[in-house]
Formats: C-alpha cells, sequence, structure tokens
C-alpha cells in the first residue's frame, strides 16, 4: 500500500501522541493514488481506530468499525488512516467498487510493516 509524504513525517515521530492515527476514513472516489494528496478524493464517512496493536516488532495494526446503517447505501471505493488532526497517513483505492445495502458492516484493518 502506498503512503504518503505525511505519514513518513509520523513515523519518524515514532507515532506518538498527535501523530497517533485515530481515524479511518472510507469514500466514494476512484482517483489514483499520488504520495502528495492530503485528503480522501471524496470522503463519505470516518470512524474511530477501535484498537491499535503495537505487539509485533516493526509492525502496527489499526482496526475501524463501520456499522451496517453507516454503510446503507455507500459505494466504497476508497479507504485512509487519518491522525486527530486530519492528516491523512495513507490512502487505498479498491479496484471496482462495493455497494452496501445496510445489511452488511465493514471492518478495515490495516497493517503498517517498517523494514530497515
Amino acid at each position: 500500500m502506498p503512503i504518503t509524504t505525511t505519514a513518513l513525517n509520523v513515523i519518524s515521530a515514532n507515532l506518538t501522541g498527535s501523530a497517533l492515527p485515530k481515524f479511518t476514513a472510507i469514500g466514494t472516489s476512484g482517483l489514483v493514488f499520488t504520495s502528495g494528496q492530503t485528503v480522501l478524493g471524496s470522503e463519505s464517512d470516518r470512524n474511530q481506530i477501535v484498537s491499535n496493536n503495537l505487539a509485533v516488532a516493526e509492525e502496527v495494526t489499526f482496526t475501524s468499525n463501520f456499522s451496517p446503517a453507516e454503510m446503507s447505501g455507500t459505494v466504497f471505493r476508497e479507504f485512509a488512516t487519518m491522525t486527530t488532526g486530519s492528516a491523512m497517513l495513507n490512502r487505498e483505492v479498491l479496484v471496482g467498487s462495493s455497494v452496501f445495502d445496510g445489511e452488511q458492516e465493514l471492518q478495515i484493518q490495516q497493517t503498517f510493516k517498517f523494514f530497515r
């Protein structure tokens, strides 16, 4: 998954304090990723990250949940990890899209692995 310039700065700050990702945002845009992006192409919802797993060396996993009511009618094409200050750390654009009819929930788990 490509990451933004902002993400490189956050990583260098050791993912602490306000730099720690707090939200996962979802959207409907299929625009191609560029490293200078600061927002999703078309954000439709944003939820707090409900868990930060820092147990594995050189990796961190963030999990966010979206309820059936939130997802109803959503055409899901993109998602991103956001800091408290709304800085976008990454953006993933899906191949195709998923349309939610109000019966499905969505859980997004993102794992960032750091290599030396």
